[in-house]
């Protein structure tokens, strides 16, 4: 899988994660927050959230009855294959995976340093927004995922 990840690209997703670790501004924004922040295990597992995924790929127009659109079955993929590459990598599962209100699927993280979240827009691109605990700031940065 190939990243640009806040103007950084790099050959894997392993070395993306590895570079925006040592290379402000990046440092502090990119997934290894993940790791370094969870103490604790998480109640799901990958192949958890994938069977929540799957589930998603069901919804029509409009499940929550407030005119939201599902999420498309390419977006639904791309999110598979980002949740695939995290777990290959190691990262630590996403406290939950949720279809988001504009066609989107989120995956969020709470951990004692704060809180992740990534947002898959389209079946190739994510944002991902990490809020330090304690901070007024929310710092974005956008994921270009190129299997």
């Amino acid at each position: 899988m190939r990243l640009l990840t806040s103007g950084w690209q790099m050959a894997d997703h392993k070395q993306t994660i590895a570079s925006a670790l040592t290379n402000p501004p990046v440092i502090e924004t990119v997934l290894g927050l993940l790791t370094a922040g969870s103490g604790e295990a998480t109640a799901n597992t990958w192949p958890q959230l994938i069977d929540e995924m799957l589930r998603i790929l069901t919804l029509k127009d409009d499940w929550d009855g407030e005119g939201t659109e599902a999420p498309c079955r390419a977006l639904v993929g791309g999110a598979i294959t980002l949740a695939q590459s995290l777990q290959e990598d190691g990262f630590p599962p996403a406290d939950r995976v949720i279809a988001g209100a504009n066609g989107t699927i989120y995956f969020e993280w709470h951990t004692p340093l704060g809180y992740q979240e990534i947002e898959v827009t389209s079946p190739v691109d994510a944002e991902c927004r990490w809020v330090r605990k304690g901070a007024e700031m929310t710092e974005v940065f956008s994921l270009n995922i190129r299997s």
